[in-house]
């Protein structure tokens, strides 16, 4: 599992509250529609989209995170 713990000068991501926010609901929306696809949660997934969207780490990072979770299974 990743763990990074940057400040967000360093990686450039957005955190203000309406960006936060915007994180949450198109992860929200996503995670929504996997759900309805059969998705079962991943615990290693939702630690990372919860980083995510605290902009811990950028949409990359999560993406490559998610493929790799993916790739274990």
């Amino acid at each position: 599992m990743f763990r990074t713990k940057r400040k967000p000068r360093e990686t450039g991501i957005d955190m203000s509250p309406e960006a936060i926010e915007r994180r949450r609901k198109a992860t929200a929306f996503a995670h929504a529609a996997n759900v309805r696809q059969g998705y079962v949660d991943d615990p290693v997934l939702e630690d990372a989209k919860a980083r995510y969207v605290a902009g811990e780490i950028t949409l990359e990072e999560f993406g490559e995170e998610m493929r790799a979770s993916i790739a274990r299974t």
